[in-house]
């Protein structure tokens, strides 16, 4: 893949992960969230971004 392609991606990448931060953001101002909540937030959009990371290195773009 051209070196484009990978800087368009990496961008991509840094705006998904920025809209995923903005969803903890979100919860966190609007909820009163106890700890074990607030793990299993942060823990599931990790796993959120982990999966859109891999999509991105094993996918071309459209």
């Amino acid at each position: 893949m051209s070196n484009i392609q990978e800087k368009i991606k990496e961008q991509l990448l840094q705006e998904v992960f920025s809209n995923i931060d903005n969803i903890y953001d979100f919860m966190e101002t609007r909820f009163e969230l106890d700890e074990h909540c607030n793990k299993d937030i942060v823990k599931k959009l990790n796993e959120l971004k982990d999966v859109v990371y891999k999509v991105s290195t094993l996918s071309d773009l459209s």
